[in-house]
């Protein structure tokens, strides 16, 4: 297991990455073996408060399946995330956190900011190194525990019960707004891999090289309306268990180099995006220097039985609510230059607009973009599309589906996994002031190289209207990693794996594996077949981009 990293990321405007030193102490530092032990920091008091009040996310955490109707077998009124947790041993997290913060007696060791900081990174490092040490089988399974190692859903629902806990924390020393908000986005960061990333530099134990790559992929999402009983809420994600599987791997290629891959999950919605988590993530990654990053990929869950290797990504937001229910392009009138007032409600319940440039274009902060693109819209500033640098020929050409269990009801060609395919579609505004759109579609070759002279590359006059892979988040993930390796001038293969959608269950019918459906259970062998399949295929995806390097980069 690798050990947890306690330095702090500077993280200035292209500012080359600075790692501060873990543990050790120098000469001066030494004690006399014989003195006494220093006293135990002196505890402040503490409370809860209960009535605060939750984010629109934290209020599915009483919210159960289904536990009525047609389609139900079972009838547990647990909430999911309670069943889920429990399920991956993962329940005490959260009382955990909480004795950390507060005790018992009301008292707590934690008495600045800086502390706080410290033991909400801590903990949610914790929370990560759990989740990928369990879906690689280090972690020893609990008494009870029943959910199969390989789901990524206890991460997701374990982070939000601890969210929950933080916020309705209340030390003596008076915590402002924005302190309780930097305490919630250092958790996430942590509790997301993003500051466990250590990619190695020099060559491997055997002497060969290391060759560097990054992947991300993404939380559960489409879960369903706070309070009520829906069967979106045991949603998992693919690309997230992906992320868990690989993240710290390493894979031998054919010249015997050596594939190290670094993986970080990324939130459901647009805020945590506006605000330069991934850049963040991935910018000190992108810097000259001895551990610079070899390729980056970014992962999501896309269409049916089919994974895209998508091509041209968008600067578009659509009109889907992220999980924290807030919409970047409400309404009809949903053109590139809309930007949101500061204050809109886009959804009942859920927090306002509160993030300036919040609209239906992408905007990057200055600080991994080098000029301003937030205080008025500009068309080119960022461009309305990016281009992936991937080696597509080299990825169709591999074969990965063959070997991979097909799950029942899956249908692709051939017998084995699913199919692949270069995915060049795209939606533009031809007028960028109009809201007519033009639709250039996708070729329709499947795992075979389609004729290159044949797709057609957006006009710089356009504004994008949609990506190969839509105008949600999975969309402004690639837009941003593709983005922020051409403004850091690096000639590495990027771009966006939209992967197969793993949430099929049972459903009674023949096609899908004949069981009966019960919309009250979170897993069935279907649900488990799907992500093994998926998971395994994106790995071997991921492998060939490792083998590019070898071979020299992308290539179409």
């Amino acid at each position: 297991m690798r050990k947890l990293k306690s330095g702090k990321w500077a993280l200035a405007a292209m500012a080359v990455l600075v790692l501060n030193a873990c543990g050790g102490s120098d000469d001066d530092d030494e004690k006399d073996p014989g003195a006494p032990p220093e006293p135990a920091p002196e505890a402040v008091s503490c409370r809860w408060d209960r009535d605060v009040q939750l984010a629109f996310e934290e209020r599915r955490l009483d919210t159960p399946l289904p536990f009525s109707g047609a389609n139900v077998i079972n009838s547990d009124q647990t909430p999911l995330a309670t069943r889920i947790v429990t399920a991956a041993g993962f329940q005490d997290f959260a009382p955990e956190f909480a004795a950390a913060l507060c005790d018992d007696e009301g008292h707590t060791v934690v008495r600045s900011q800086e502390e706080a900081v410290d033991l909400v990174r801590e903990k949610g490092q914790a929370l990560w190194r759990a989740a990928v040490d369990r879906v690689q089988g280090r972690r020893e399974a609990r008494e009870g525990e029943t959910l199969p190692r390989s789901d990524d859903r206890m991460l997701y629902w374990t982070r939000v019960q601890m969210t929950k806990v933080l916020r309705q924390w209340v030390p003596e020393w008076g915590m402002s707004a924005d302190q309780m908000s930097e305490l919630q986005w250092e958790f996430e960061r942590a509790s997301r891999g993003q500051y466990d990333i250590d990619l190695p530099e020099g060559d491997a134990p055997s002497g060969k090289p290391y060759r560097r790559m990054i992947i991300s992929g993404f939380d559960v999402f489409t879960l369903g309306t706070p309070g009520v009983p829906n069967t979106g809420l045991r949603n998992g994600n693919p690309s997230g268990a992906t992320a868990l599987e690989m993240d710290g791997r390493e894979y031998t290629l054919s010249d015997g180099s050596v594939l190290r891959v670094e993986a970080y999950v990324l939130p459901v919605s647009y805020d945590p995006f506006n605000r330069g988590m991934q850049e963040d993530t991935l910018g000190p990654w992108f810097q000259p220097g001895p551990k610079q990053v070899h390729a980056s990929l970014t992962y999501s869950q896309g269409g049916s039985n089919i994974f895209w290797l998508e091509e041209f990504n968008a600067r578009f937001h659509g009109s889907s609510a992220g999980n924290d229910g807030i919409v970047y392009c409400p309404g009809s009138l949903r053109l590139p230059a809309v930007v949101l007032p500061l204050g809109t409600l886009t959804t009942e319940g859920a927090d306002p607009i509160t993030l300036p440039g919040s609209g239906c274009n992408t905007v990057v902060q200055e600080r991994w973009y080098g000029s301003d693109t937030i205080s008025a819209w500009k068309k080119d500033h960022p461009p309305q599309f990016t281009v992936a640098s991937l080696p597509v020929e080299q990825m169709l050409a591999a074969n990965t589906q063959q070997g991979v269990l097909r799950p029942p009801g899956a249908t692709s060609d051939g017998t084995d996994g699913f199919d692949v395919t270069w995915h060049t579609n795209y939606d533009y505004f031809p007028d960028c002031s109009s809201t007519t759109t033009v639709n250039v579609p996708w070729h329709g070759v499947r795992n075979a190289m389609p004729d290159p002279s044949q797709v057609q590359t957006p006009d710089p006059s356009w504004c994008s209207r949609r990506g190969g892979g839509g105008d949600y988040l999975s969309n402004e993930s690639a837009y941003r990693n593709t983005l922020l390796r051409d403004v850091m001038g690096l000639n590495i293969p990027a771009g966006h794996i939209h992967i197969p959608v793993m949430n099929n269950f049972y459903n009674g019918t023949a096609a899908a594996g004949g069981y009966p459906r019960d919309d009250n259970s979170y897993t069935d062998a279907r649900f488990e077949a799907y992500r093994t399949a998926i998971v395994e295929q994106s790995k071997k995806l991921a492998i060939v981009v490792g083998e590019s390097l070898v071979t020299g980069g992308p290539a179409k």
